[in-house]
């Protein structure tokens, strides 16, 4: 402030009685003054905030070296907790290094008995594991041989079922055809999957006799008119008589050479109606196979019968049994 009150004055002083060159002068004098006082008053003002920043830095430094003081004190605290531990460590060091043989012996014993348990348990995997791969290999052969077996039957199923709806077709044909001769000791029948025709003698044969009679050839023609449709059939040709005992003459002797004249007489008459021979076959049953007791003529009027039997050709079936 000083300094301000005596540059003014100079320059009062300078304006009003000196001369223009001390006037200059003292102006370039009372210049260099103020720019020197602003210089002046700019480094302090840079002093000031140096000053501040200085205290506060001096503050943080105070409190850092406080933190560090703490840590410090909280780093001695674990070091010593740390040597403790250490102290512990070697002494269990220590103990373990002294047992250290006994208990290698010891784990070596383990070991060796766990690894002869482990062999021991390994060829017992291994014989399970080679039984159940050739159990594995006989469910295999038996599964293919169950689906093997399973396609015959599936195969069987359908033929039978085929052979079934022939025979009951043929049935059908052959009730049609021989539905004149209904009442007139005449059966046609379905029974297991064959066609049974059973024909009284007093149809085809007068008594003792193995010629068939007029009404009879009838009746075989019609029923050789539908055989010959199919020749996929087989034909069984039984002659059957009662318990009446028969005496020849001959070759026919007995019950047993009449009942296979008898039907050899059908099949012969078949056959020349156009059935194949190869589809016919003649038997004779005798008395041997009686369908009612031989106790009164109605009983024994019964036995006296020709039974033909269509059976469709199951060789098919045959052949798939085989199998």
């Amino acid at each position: 402030m000083r300094l301000f009150t005596t540059l003014s004055l100079i320059a009062l002083l300078v304006s009003s009685c000196v001369t223009p060159k001390v006037h200059n002068e003292l102006q370039s004098s009372y210049d260099n003054l103020v720019h020197a006082n602003e210089s002046l008053k700019e480094a302090s003002d840079k002093a000031t905030t140096a000053h501040r920043e200085a205290l506060s830095d001096l503050k943080k430094a105070a409190s850092n070296l406080d933190q560090a003081i703490e840590d410090s004190t909280a780093m001695g605290q674990r070091y010593r907790k740390l040597q403790r531990a250490l102290s512990d460590l070697n002494a269990n060091f220590e103990y373990a290094l002294a047992n250290n043989s006994q208990l290698v012996q010891a784990n070596l014993r383990e070991n060796k008995s766990m690894l002869e348990h482990m062999e021991g348990m390994a060829t017992v995997l291994s014989s399970k594991e080679d039984s159940l791969r050739r159990e594995q290999l006989r469910l295999a052969d038996l599964e293919l041989a169950l689906q093997s077996r399973e396609h015959r039957v599936n195969e069987l199923e359908a033929l039978v079922a085929r052979k079934d709806s022939l025979a009951a077709y043929f049935k059908n044909r052959i009730s049609q055809a021989l539905l004149g001769f209904e009442g007139r000791g005449l059966t046609v029948t379905l029974k297991d999957g064959q066609v049974h025709v059973s024909m009284d003698n007093r149809l085809l044969f007068a008594s003792g006799q193995w010629a068939v009679q007029s009404e009879g050839a009838k009746a075989l023609a019609e029923l050789a008119s539908v055989l010959k449709e199919n020749s996929d059939l087989n034909v069984s040709v039984e002659g059957h008589t009662d318990g009446d005992a028969f005496y020849g003459r001959g070759q026919v002797i007995d019950n047993w050479d009449l009942s296979v004249m008898r039907a050899t007489s059908v099949v012969k008459i078949l056959t020349s109606k156009g059935m194949s021979p190869a589809m016919v076959q003649a038997a004779g049953r005798g008395e041997h196979h009686p369908i009612a007791a031989n106790d009164s003529p109605e009983n024994k009027a019964k036995n006296r019968r020709t039974d033909i039997i269509i059976t469709p050709n199951y060789g098919e079936i045959a052949a798939i049994l085989g199998q």
